[in-house]
């Protein structure tokens, strides 16, 4: 069977080895300075080393512990790998320990590196070998598995805007973090930076489902609709009648003005407050595009023949 890591991946068996000293705190003041440098180089690596962690707190812990002869095991391993051994610890716990390093960078290998086939860097626009295109901005990065041909899977940094070819027997499925999109055919955009874990999905066409599985929460949008979330909100926030994302672009048509501020409220992140409840049955018809919350507010006072109060940066009160 083909190893679906890289070529030179037992060669960096060395790095899997010193990260395992950092988590157990057997590194000295050198290698520890050496790791903090690296796991701050790129988002992926502080990833890693959490998931190491992990299986390192599951496979010390006394309850993992067995009489197998770990010892004859760990040497018969370095046999069939042709290297020369480290410099052999006392410790029993470090050797189970360097022995799962190598188990995650063997059996887990294509969970940080999602088996790709291809990579594509933006500013470009990607055409997939399903024919779907995909349109990335300047920092952005998506990831092709291997297998997309069978399994329509790729991974998304940063902004772009798909128009995916339909196939309901085969969803088209985004990962962004710890959620993904998944769509049949339709046009929409998402924006996914893992800095702060900000998702954004807007839908110009079509219908898109995304998924947090670990919120255990999943939401369908359809056209004109907006889903945000991030660290500071992890619940998914839908907004509808939202026609360009970046340029808060809004289109309403007779819609009921509560819904306008639900609206609004998602958008411009604010508080609106109304007074006079008979306001939220009156239909709005209009456009934004680019407009502040201060002009967006004013603009319905004067539409509803009412008066708006700014009370802060972040909070209105309609009267």
């Amino acid at each position: 069977m083909t190893s679906s890591f890289p070529d030179n991946a037992m060669q960096d068996e060395a790095l899997y080895t010193l990260l395992c000293k950092y988590l157990l705190e057997e590194a000295d003041a050198e290698e520890r300075a050496w790791v903090d440098e690296w796991k701050g180089q790129a988002p992926e690596n502080l990833v890693f080393l959490q998931s190491l962690e992990r299986v390192l707190k599951a496979v010390t812990s006394p309850a993992a512990v067995t009489d197998a002869n770990t010892s004859a095991a760990w040497l018969q391993l370095y046999d069939k790998m042709e290297v020369a051994p480290v410099k052999r610890m006392s410790s029993f716990r470090w050797q189970y320990a360097a022995a799962a390093c190598l188990v995650l960078l063997v059996g887990g290998w294509w969970l940080f590196r999602l088996q790709s086939a291809e990579v594509y860097k933006g500013p470009e626009l990607a055409t997939l070998s399903d024919g779907s295109k995909v349109q990335l901005t300047g920092d952005a990065k998506l990831e092709v598995g291997r297998k997309f041909a069978k399994q329509r899977t790729v991974k998304l940094t940063g902004a772009a805007t798909f128009e995916v070819e339909g196939n309901p027997g085969n969803p088209f499925i985004i990962q962004v973090g710890k959620s993904e999109v998944k769509v049949l055919g339709t046009t929409f955009t998402v924006d996914y930076q893992p800095a702060n874990a900000s998702l954004k999905v807007h839908v110009s066409k079509g219908k898109v489902m995304v998924i947090d599985h670990k919120q255990q929460d999943s939401v369908v949008l359809t056209d004109g609709m907006l889903l945000q979330q991030d660290n500071i909100k992890p619940v998914f926030r839908v907004a509808s009648h939202v026609t360009d994302m970046y340029k808060k672009s809004l289109a309403f048509n007779n819609t009921p003005l509560e819904e306008v501020l639900h609206t609004l409220t998602e958008v411009y992140d604010i508080k609106v407050e109304v007074s006079n409840t008979d306001l939220l049955k009156l239909p709005v018809h209009t456009t934004f595009t680019s407009e502040t919350p201060d002009e967006v507010m004013h603009s319905l006072a004067t539409m509803l023949d009412a008066t708006c109060e700014k009370i802060n940066d972040r909070q209105y009160k309609l009267k």
